[in-house]
């Protein structure tokens, strides 16, 4: 027999994984952005962009190799409501992933008997977490599958930019085999 909520509690951890994978996705793409800009290839670029301990640090990163590079204005604004797409996804991802969680076996707010994931401690650690969490999870993971997708498609669609230092540009996406 399966312990008390260990239904749900799968559920739960399925969904901040789902999130979880789709905030790496994304941080990957914005890899790529950072070497379509630098001109540089990994394990370089990796070693430079992943170096920053923190995502934001990241993405400030990548907005300031953009202003180094001199990124036209058109495609500046792009990449920077990107970022601030990213900007905002990442507190719902920092939500689901570092909210503590546990089971309770009565729903105190409806009355009903039945096991339910709810946030562990009270008052909430971050009073941003919705009352619906799981709908508002699922958003941020919709958000990130959409940032995700518009990251890939940006550097196949912003000229390389002028470097002030050598290298040969990349293509954008590997030739086919």
């Amino acid at each position: 027999m399966p312990a008390l909520g260990e239904k749900e509690w799968q559920e739960h951890a399925s969904l901040i994984g789902v999130v979880s994978l789709a905030w790496n996705q994304t941080v990957h793409q914005l890899l790529r952005v950072f070497c379509h800009l630098t001109g540089l290839e990994s394990p370089l670029a990796e070693a430079i962009f992943f170096s920053p301990q923190s995502d934001s640090a990241q993405r400030n990163l990548v907005k300031r190799v953009a202003a180094a590079v001199g990124l036209a204005e058109q495609n500046w604004k792009t990449l920077e409501k990107l970022l601030k797409r990213l900007e905002k996804a990442s507190r719902g991802r920092n939500l689901a992933t570092h909210m503590i969680f546990g089971i309770t076996a009565f729903d105190e707010k409806t009355g009903i008997w039945g096991p339910k994931v709810v946030p562990a401690l009270k008052p909430l650690q971050d009073p941003r977490l919705e009352a619906d969490f799981t709908a508002q999870f699922r958003k941020v993971e919709r958000e990130l599958v959409a940032i995700h997708r518009d990251l890939d498609h940006w550097p196949g669609h912003t000229p390389f930019p002028d470097r002030p230092w050598g290298g040969p540009p990349f293509p954008a996406r590997p030739p086919p085999e």
